[in-house]
């Protein structure tokens, strides 16, 4: 093969192009489904198939492949990292492509071409169109909903010296739309709410210790809930206080920590408007 200014910038585009997918599958804060990520992926590595198969050119043809299989290896790496398949179940999809561009060959004609330039093209707009039509129905089906769920009241249990939690609820995550989406739990908080003078941390020669609330979902970062799913997780508080274990305080759901010293103990919580 020549080596030349065009070969040059062939090698160029090719480079540029893999490093732009490659980042592109790697970025967590894509707002849709993993779906409509793959499906955006292989529709621009469709174009550059077709281009491939269009061009004369033996050497941008050779480079065009290394994009598309070096592209389809980050994706194998991406989708089963997102969903969590497993070492396994990623070597058998890297032996399963091997396997697959081991077959290929046989297809490949004098010109080192699989298709024609019409039949390279139909595909692209194939794959275009089913591309666009998988990002519009997730943009519009919109993202997870979610619901905090909370006991009408909850009995503290001593954890530790001056520590206790309780459950407090459960929160329901519901995914609206067929594809899959990743579950980012909104910042829900609590406090302890009311006069809870009886529960605080006395301390020598100092003011006592207010009692705080840390409220905990179970969750785990990275989990996914599949298309018209449901998962749900639970909920708890930490508590900082001395003399409430065995106790039992209200649940109340607010828009914020109410600042109220006169009512009877109570638990708020509510989601954090500033998250």
């Amino acid at each position: 093969m020549r080596v030349d200014s065009e070969t040059l910038f062939n090698a160029a585009a090719a480079a540029i192009s893999t490093i732009a997918v490659v980042i592109f599958v790697v970025d967590t804060q894509f707002p849709y489904s993993p779906v409509s990520k793959l499906a955006l992926v292989v529709a621009f590595l469709a174009g550059v198939f077709a281009v491939t198969q269009v061009t004369n050119d033996d050497q941008l043809t050779l480079l065009g492949y290394a994009v598309v299989v070096i592209s389809a290896v980050a994706l194998l790496l991406y989708l089963t990292s997102t969903f969590r398949a497993g070492t396994a179940v990623l070597v058998l999809s890297l032996l399963g492509l091997a396997l697959a561009l081991f077959g290929l060959r046989t297809r490949i004609d004098d010109r080192s071409r699989f298709v024609s330039p019409s039949r390279a093209k139909q595909l692209f707009a194939v794959v275009a169109v089913l591309a666009v039509i998988v990002l519009a129905v997730d943009v519009v089906a919109g993202g997870l909903a979610y619901e905090i769920r909370t006991q009408q009241a909850v009995e503290i249990t001593s954890t530790g010296e001056r520590q206790a939690s309780a459950q407090v609820g459960e929160v329901v995550v519901s995914n609206p739309g067929p594809f899959p989406q990743r579950v980012d739990i909104p910042s829900y908080e609590a406090c302890a709410a009311g006069n809870w003078s009886a529960y605080r941390i006395e301390r020598p020669e100092a003011e006592p210790h207010p009692v705080r609330a840390y409220l905990r979902v179970d969750n785990q970062y990275g989990e996914h809930v599949f298309g018209f799913g449901e998962r749900t997780y639970g909920a708890a508080i930490n508590l900082n206080t001395e003399n409430a274990d065995g106790e039992r305080f209200p649940v109340e759901r607010t828009d914020r920590c109410p600042d109220d010293d006169e009512a009877d103990p109570y638990v708020a919580v509510y989601e954090r408007a500033d998250q």
